[in-house]
């Protein structure tokens, strides 16, 4: 290879990395925070009781979608969790009929009665196609409360959120993911924060 060969491909090469390291560096950004108790064996956690999900958005079914998606991401890390139908029918049998005012003794009762290891509470936040100036995009946003049941304590949160439209979406109006695609996206990474 020539001298002006060698020097185009090695400018050519550095053009192609630096695109690269720009483009990972617009879509690549963290948009989730999450906390875990110290000493807190998380090994010791083989079942789940994730209970109805609070919704603070328009859609009337987002929480139960942001639930159903958290339930089948925690089976695929090999989890089991409690059907929703037992979690509903304790619920009943409580009388709580709003988890957002659930107490540390409602967590105890819950998890003596379903057996389970840990009792998840979860909160959505967004869930819907945003608009920005010429392109659309899914908006998600997600909390979620791992509590112990025996003790009540919270030994795990986490908070995350779809942070907008992707490189390609802004730059060149590329179709992004789907509302779906998103919400099961900010799930798993915030549940990769646990297991």
């Amino acid at each position: 290879m020539s001298g002006k060969n060698r020097r185009t491909f090695v400018s050519v090469l550095v053009a192609a990395v630096s695109m690269l390291v720009f483009i990972y560096g617009c879509s690549a950004a963290k948009n989730y925070t999450s906390y875990i108790r110290p000493q807190f064996d998380i090994a010791g956690v083989k079942e789940i009781a994730v209970l109805p999900f609070e919704n603070y958005t328009s859609g009337s079914y987002a929480a139960e979608r942001v639930r159903r998606a958290v339930m089948i991401e925690l089976m695929s890390k090999g989890i089991e969790v409690t059907e929703p139908g037992e979690i509903t029918a304790v619920l009943r049998k409580q009388r709580i009929r709003s988890v957002r005012n659930i107490t540390v003794e409602n967590i105890r009762n819950i998890g003596e009665a379903l057996g389970v290891d840990a009792v998840m509470k979860g909160s959505v936040g967004a869930f819907g196609i945003s608009k920005g100036i010429s392109v659309t995009y899914p908006d998600v946003s997600v909390n979620l409360t791992l509590i112990e049941p025996e003790s009540g304590n919270i030994v795990w949160a986490a908070s995350n959120t779809s942070g907008g439209p992707g490189f390609w979406t802004r730059h060149f109006g590329a179709e992004g993911p789907t509302l779906d695609e998103a919400a099961a996206r900010v799930v798993r990474e915030a549940l990769d924060t646990l297991f």
